[in-house]
């Protein structure tokens, strides 16, 4: 246990220190100083954009330069040299050894343990507001039943078709795509079931850093709720998802609705630990996983979806390769992960890091970062069964990394010249975070001058919640993708 402590804190210790490398600006003139004061401009995040596409170097030089313009006194913005953070003394030979300087050994220490204690408090309040929820999670409790009239099956509503206005009853519904039909709400199964894995997660991650047995007690109950009581259980299949109204299916693409499934199933080897898991839960739990791959391989609707070109057919991987792992099928789940990795990038990303199955679509900004996110959680899956698909390159020169740097400098000039049809928003938090996790993997230093301009904006989408976005930093998925465990809660 003390051995366990220690590497704890050692890894803590070498992810504030590349924090600090990163973003302290020594200040001459106040030598006591040790708080981390970096000051972003309003400019930063609304300044005028160009009339025509810039590369990411001189978007962020063309932003170095306004802001000295503009701002006088200004802390350097840029990551200073490393060796203005690195003292000397020397050995009893007299060769020299060199180490962190005692001010930013101080002031790494004390965002260790502000970083450490905010995700914690974050991770806490979530997972106890999971714990008081007493609410029932079924899909037993819609007020509309599936074609089959079977309340145990899973049913969720078509997000882009709406009644058709040229039929008396609307029959049927017909898509447009990129627009929200709020009736999606009606039906709740499908945010009970992101509701549920997110809760399993928070509770099996808190249990992880509190060793609180309550914790993995809820988690269970949700478990047995959800997959095992006859009374409340899903049945194992899709028929019904992403359902159109004057249909008698679902459609492949409502294979879409389970992908979340790895929040849970990644934070159940954690609580096994606790006096409070219920093996015979876990074993019923299986039997449902076993059930529903086996859907998934040989139903129509999930073929079709692993067939899938765009995202729906890269979360499918996701969520085959944590499926099958789960089930203890690791060999497969190793041969799956590699085979998917390349696949979705030579099919998925062109030379330039232009992902074309995502940028056909209407809200082309949106999905060309979710698909990223599946890249991410593909290549992460992959690493973990020894293969580094963080580096592969196609046989064009297609990357990941090519598709982060291609959305890089549209991110930074709020879309200004992005070619494609987009009728929402340029969002940037999902994207910051993503930029986090790509320094993390290829050490680029644009990433860290963007992240100097784009971390306001992200935190300002944070406080108003856009897109539900959680206050919170990328601390504990950093932490965890530096000491090659799973991304936990990286993506969404």
């Amino acid at each position: 246990m003390i051995i366990q402590k220690l590497l704890t804190l050692t890894i803590f210790g070498t992810l504030c220190f590349i924090f600090l490398w990163t973003f302290w600006s020594e200040n001459p003139k106040n030598e006591k100083q040790l708080v981390l004061d970096v000051s972003f401009p309003t400019s930063d995040i609304q300044q005028p954009e160009p009339e025509t596409v810039k590369s990411t170097t001189e978007i962020l030089k063309n932003k170095s330069t306004n802001d000295d313009k503009e701002i006088k006194n200004e802390p350097e913005k840029n990551p200073p040299s490393i060796s203005n953070k690195l003292s000397t003394v020397y050995d009893i030979n007299g060769n020299p050894k060199e180490y962190i300087n005692s001010r930013y050994y101080a002031n790494y220490l004390n965002i260790l343990r502000q970083q450490h204690h905010q995700m914690l408090s974050i991770l806490l309040d979530k997972a106890d507001l999971a714990l008081k929820n007493n609410s029932v999670y079924s899909v037993t409790l819609k007020p509309q039943l599936a074609p089959s009239n079977d309340p145990h099956d899973y049913m969720s509503l078509a997000r882009y078709f709406w009644p058709n206005p040229e039929k008396q009853n609307g029959l049927p519904y017909i898509g447009r795509d990129g627009y929200v039909n709020p009736e999606i709400e009606t039906v709740k199964d499908y945010s009970l079931l992101r509701k549920l894995f997110k809760d399993i997660e928070n509770l099996g991650f808190a249990y992880y850093f509190t060793r609180n047995d309550s914790y993995v007690e809820k988690a269970v109950y949700r478990i047995q709720e959800w997959f095992v009581n006859p009374e409340t259980r899903m049945n194992p299949n899709l028929y019904y998802a992403s359902f159109i109204k004057g249909q008698e299916l679902g459609r492949k693409t409502g294979v879409l609705d389970m992908h979340p499934i790895y929040r849970m199933l990644q934070s159940i080897p954690i609580m096994r630990s606790s006096r409070k898991w219920n093996l015979l839960t876990e074993r019923k739990l299986k039997d449902w996983i076993s059930t529903y791959y086996q859907w998934l391989e040989t139903n129509s609707l999930g073929r079709g979806e692993k067939a899938s070109k765009n995202n729906h057919g890269t979360y499918y991987d996701v969520q085959a390769i944590y499926l099958l792992s789960y089930m203890d099928r690791e060999e497969e789940a190793r041969k799956y992960s590699r085979e998917a990795l390349i696949n979705r990038v030579n099919k998925g990303i062109l030379a330039t890091g232009q992902q074309p199955h995502e940028t056909r679509r209407p809200t082309s900004w949106f999905y060309s970062i979710f698909n990223l996110q599946a890249l991410f959680l593909l290549a992460e899956r992959s690493q973990y069964f020894g293969f580094d698909g963080w580096n592969y390159v196609g046989p064009k020169g297609q990357s990941i990394k090519k598709a982060v740097d291609y959305l890089l400098p549209f991110a930074l000039s709020n879309g200004k010249g992005w070619p494609f049809l987009n009728i929402k928003e340029f969002e940037v938090n999902s994207y910051v975070r993503l930029l986090e996790l790509a320094y993390v993997i290829w050490p680029d230093d644009n990433y860290l001058e963007a992240l100097i301009i784009l971390r306001p904006k992200a935190k300002l989408e944070q406080a108003l919640e856009y897109r539900n976005a959680d206050w919170e930093d990328n601390y504990l998925c950093v932490w965890s993708l530096m000491t090659n465990k799973q991304l936990w809660t990286c993506v969404e």
